[in-house]
């Protein structure tokens, strides 16, 4: 897999009341591990980025205090460190620190300097309660133009199970063939799900679905799939799960939940006409219930509403 050549991967440096920890969280520390395994796959470059998160009035506050030369210097201390690591494994790579809102300096850190992956970690709370939601993560899904891998840490750096959320539309096609890809070079077992439940995956609202529709036979859609599954060499044959009966979003939970699956791959697409606004129903609900990493993909021609 030849696919990313600039990866930006988010760090989280943040602990408590302190704005700048000595160590990596455990979760930002598997954002940087899955990085540096994608770049070494990719020959890609790295840059790992921390934003100082906070309002105007405090950034105002640490400026009329002289901190900001000490917050910046320990965190670039904790970054040059991760820079180290990565050049370890022969992966060339930098790092920045800013001040701003987090999931907006990366998006625009994307779109000014051209990264075509995002990786940022995030913990998991709980069965129904995640920190992605509300958070820089779910931003991150929903307004970055690039594919964003939300990574929860795992006991295991190999990812056994991949699960596929494909709606056959372009933007599911380019979701399998990056999960296909993943589970290539990992060897995982391949999922791939697809529910005729609703026309889509991505579905907004009814009217969409009615004009949008997209049902197709069993027999066809799983025609579609294996055709795209036949450039790749995986390890164990690929499962196709086709749902007629269940919604989306619960037919995605019981198939994670089933299977152990450590990594769902899924497309995103806005539906108001403000790009970025949202990224579909399905999506909104699976959030904050799956315990899994997210890999999410936009269509081709979306454009980020974030520019400055």
């Amino acid at each position: 897999m030849q696919r990313f050549k600039k990866i930006l991967v988010g760090v989280d440096l943040s602990s408590g009341d302190h704005l700048v920890s000595d160590e990596v969280s455990p979760a930002s520390q598997e954002a940087v591990e899955r990085a540096i395994w994608l770049a070494g796959s990719n020959s890609a470059e790295l840059t790992f980025f921390f934003t100082l998160d906070v309002s105007a009035e405090t950034q105002r506050m640490i400026e009329e205090s002289n901190e900001k030369d000490s917050i910046v210097t320990t965190a670039q201390e904790i970054l040059n460190r991760l820079v180290s690591q990565a050049k370890e494994s022969g992966i060339k790579a930098d790092s920045e620190v800013c001040f701003g809102r987090s999931w907006r300096q990366i998006i625009l850190k994307v779109v000014h300097d051209g990264y075509d992956m995002v990786i940022a970690g995030t913990r998991h709370l709980g069965p129904f309660k995640s920190i992605l939601l509300g958070s820089t993560g779910v931003k991150l899904l929903r307004l970055c133009p690039s594919p964003v891998w939300i990574t929860q840490p795992q006991s295991d750096s190999q990812i056994k199970s991949i699960l596929v959320a494909h709606c056959l539309r372009p933007v599911g096609d380019l979701a399998l063939e990056l999960g296909a890809a993943m589970a290539e070079l990992h060897g995982s077992e391949l999922h791939v799900v697809h529910s005729q439940e609703h026309s889509e995956f991505d579905s907004w609202h009814s009217t969409f679905q009615h004009e949008e529709s997209n049902l197709k036979t069993p027999l066809e859609v799983k025609r579609h799939i294996e055709s795209q599954l036949t450039d790749f060499q995986l390890k164990t044959h690929p499962q196709i799960h086709i749902v007629t009966s269940t919604p989306p979003d619960i037919a995605v939970l019981s198939l994670v939940e089933k299977h152990s699956i450590e990594l769902l791959v899924m497309g995103t697409i806005a539906r108001t006409g403000i790009s970025g606004l949202i990224i579909g129903n399905t999506a909104e609900k699976l959030l904050p219930q799956i315990n899994c990493s997210v890999l999410a993909v936009k269509p081709a021609d979306f454009v980020s509403p974030v520019t400055s």
